[in-house]
C-alpha cells in the first residue's frame, strides 16, 4: 500500500456536508495530512503540505500575533489553516484574513459545534479508502501487466506499461543495445539509460520531467537496464508498476531453457528452408509439436470472408478460447481476408466450430482432413481455399471426399483461367482504376446464388445499389448475369481464384 499519505482536495473536505465548513479564502494546492495545533510556534511539528486547525487560545489576548503565526505556518509548508470559531473568538480574526490573503494560504471557518476530530477523522477514512482503491487497482493492473507479458511479450508490455503512465520506456543491456523502446510525445527514455547503464536504481528529476532508473537483475556479466521518463512526479503506485514491469521484463529477457530450445528448433527448419531441405522431418515435427496429436497429426482450417475485419474477428475469438486451454495458435495471413490455421488433428469439426463462437456467420471456413505435419503443402491449402470459396457466408465445410479435386483438371483449369481474363479480371481492373467495389459485389452475388436481399445485407448497402453494381458488372463483362449457366460458370471462376 501506498507510504504516503493519500493527497485531497479542500474541495472534498467542504463538501462533507455534515461538517459545515465554510470557506473564507480559497486554494487549489492539495493537502496530505491535517493536524491541530494550538502552540504560537509550532514549526517544529508541522509536515509540509497540511491543513492545521486552531481555535487560537495562544493569541486571545493578542489577536494581531495571529500574523506571525501565520507566517509560521506557511514558512513550515501549510497550505490552509481551519479556524474554530465561537470559542476564543466569535469569528475569525481579521488580522488572520488579511494575513493568509498575503501568503496565499486557504483558510475555512469550523462552527463550535463540530469537533476537530470528526474533521480528522473523515480525512483519514477517506484517504484509507482512497488508498485501498488504488491497491486494488493497482493489483488489478499487475495481473493486466502479466496477460500481456504472456500473450504480448516484451515490446506489448512496454508499451501497456507507457500507456499506463503517460511515460516513455525504454531497455537497454549492459553494452547499449536497445532491447525495446516506447516514446511518448517528445520524451525519449534511451538517452536517459545510455548514460546510467552501470549504476545503480535513481530517480533523476529535472525542470520538466522526471526520470526513473531501474537495474534489473544479473545474468553472468550481463544486465539490463530499464529506464522511465515522464512529466508528472511518480507516485508510490507508478512506482510498484514500473518495478512490477521491470521484474516480467527480466522474465522474458533471459529466456527461460524451453523458449531457447523452441528458438533452436525454428532457427534448424529456417536453415533447412534455406538450403532446400525441405524434408527435414524430425525438425519440422518438433516445431509444430505444440500443435499437432499423439500420431503427428495437424488439422488444417481455412477461413475467409468478405471484410478483413470479420476475420480478425474471428482469428481473437479463436485464439481466446485456445488461450483458455493453455494452447498457442498457428496461423498463417493469406492475405487480408484469408488465414489458414493449424490445429490439433484428434479435434472435431463441431469443436473447432465452437471455437469460433458467434464469429462463424461473417466468415467461410474449410476444415480440412488430420494430415501428417510433413503431408501440409501448397496443393492442399489451394484445395481448402478453392472449397471455401464456394461457401456462402457462415457455412463450413470438412472436404472429406474430391469434390472438388476436378477443378483441378488441367484443361478445366485453363478454360476457367480464360473466363476469367473475359470477366472477373475486367471487374478487378476497372475497380484498381475507379476505386469502386465491384469484383467484391460480384463475388458476394454469386456465393448467394444470386440473391439480391442476401448480397446486400452482406455487403450493408441498399438492394437498389446492388441491382446498380450488378448493370454495371454486366457492361463490363458484357453478359446476362441473371442467366443461370453464367452465375453457375462465374461461381467456378471465383472459386478458382486466389480473392
Amino acid at each position: 500500500m501506498d507510504s504516503q499519505p493519500q493527497e485531497l482536495d479542500l474541495s472534498w473536505l467542504y463538501h462533507q456536508q455534515q461538517l459545515k465548513l465554510r470557506e473564507i479564502l480559497p486554494t487549489t494546492r492539495p493537502f496530505s495530512i491535517i493536524q491541530i495545533s494550538e502552540l504560537v510556534d509550532p514549526s517544529d511539528f508541522i509536515r509540509p503540505d497540511s491543513v492545521v486547525l486552531s481555535v487560537g487560545i495562544a493569541f486571545a489576548d493578542d489577536p494581531d500575533r495571529l500574523r506571525d503565526w501565520a507566517h509560521t505556518l506557511a514558512t513550515a509548508g501549510v497550505i490552509a489553516i481551519g479556524f474554530g470559531s465561537g470559542l476564543t473568538f466569535p469569528q475569525i480574526p481579521k488580522a488572520l484574513i488579511d494575513a493568509s490573503l498575503h501568503l496565499g494560504l486557504g483558510l475555512f471557518e469550523v462552527p463550535r459545534e463540530i469537533p476537530f476530530l470528526s474533521i480528522t477523522t473523515a480525512v483519514r477514512d477517506e484517504q484509507i479508502r482512497r488508498a485501498g482503491r488504488e491497491q486494488q487497482e493497482l493489483l488489478l493492473e499487475q495481473d493486466r501487466l502479466n496477460s500481456i507479458a504472456i500473450s504480448g511479450g516484451l515490446e506489448q508490455l512496454c508499451k501497456h506499461t507507457s500507456d499506463f503512465l503517460d511515460a516513455a520506456i525504454a531497455i537497454l543491456d549492459s553494452d547499449g543495445r536497445v532491447s525495446c523502446a516506447i516514446s511518448h510525445g517528445d520524451l525519449d527514455a534511451i538517452p536517459q539509460a545510455r548514460s546510467r547503464l552501470n549504476g545503480a536504481n535513481q530517480a533523476i528529476t529535472t525542470d520538466n520531467t522526471f526520470g526513473l532508473i531501474h537495474r534489473m537483475t544479473l545474468f553472468g556479466d550481463r544486465h539490463h537496464v530499464l529506464s522511465v521518463l515522464m512529466k508528472t512526479r511518480p507516485s508510490e503506485q507508478h512506482r510498484a508498476l514500473i518495478r512490477h514491469c521491470a521484474g516480467l521484463a527480466d522474465i522474458l529477457l533471459q529466456r527461460p531453457h524451453a523458449m531457447r530450445t523452441r528458438e533452436v528448433e525454428v532457427k534448424s527448419l529456417a536453415i533447412s528452408l534455406l538450403l532446400g531441405r525441405t524434408s527435414d522431418l524430425p525438425t519440422v515435427r518438433g516445431v509444430f509439436a505444440d500443435v499437432s496429436d499423439s500420431s503427428g497429426k495437424i488439422r488444417p482450417v481455412l477461413i475467409t470472408g468478405n471484410r478483413e475485419q470479420a476475420v480478425k474477428k474471428a482469428l481473437t475469438s479463436i485464439t481466446t478460447q485456445l488461450n483458455k486451454q493453455d494452447r498457442a495458435l498457428a496461423h498463417l495471413a493469406l492475405d487480408d481476408f484469408t488465414e489458414l490455421i493449424f490445429l490439433r488433428g484428434n479435434r472435431s469439426v463441431p469443436n473447432i466450430v465452437e471455437l469460433f463462437g458467434t464469429t462463424t456467420k461473417d466468415i467461410r471456413m474449410c476444415i480440412g482432413l488430420p494430415t501428417p505435419t510433413e503431408n501440409i503443402n501448397q496443393e492442399l491449402i489451394d484445395h481448402l481455399s478453392a472449397t471455401a470459396q464456394v461457401l456462402p457466408l457462415g457455412a463450413h465445410s470438412e472436404p472429406r471426399d474430391a469434390s472438388a479435386q476436378w477443378l483441378k483438371t488441367p484443361a478445366i483449369r485453363a478454360a476457367l483461367n480464360q473466363r476469367a481474363r473475359d470477366t472477373f479480371n475486367r471487374v478487378l481492373a476497372y475497380d484498381a482504376t475507379s476505386n469502386t467495389e465491384l469484383a467484391r459485389t460480384l463475388v458476394c452475388f454469386v456465393q448467394h446464388a444470386g440473391h439480391i436481399g442476401d448480397t446486400a445485407t452482406e455487403l450493408g448497402v441498399h438492394r437498389h445499389t446492388i441491382r446498380t453494381r450488378i448493370e454495371r458488372i454486366e457492361e463490363i463483362c458484357e453478359l446476362d448475369i441473371n442467366d443461370p449457366l453464367t452465375k453457375a460458370e462465374l461461381l467456378l471462376v471465383v472459386a478458382t481464384r486466389r480473392i
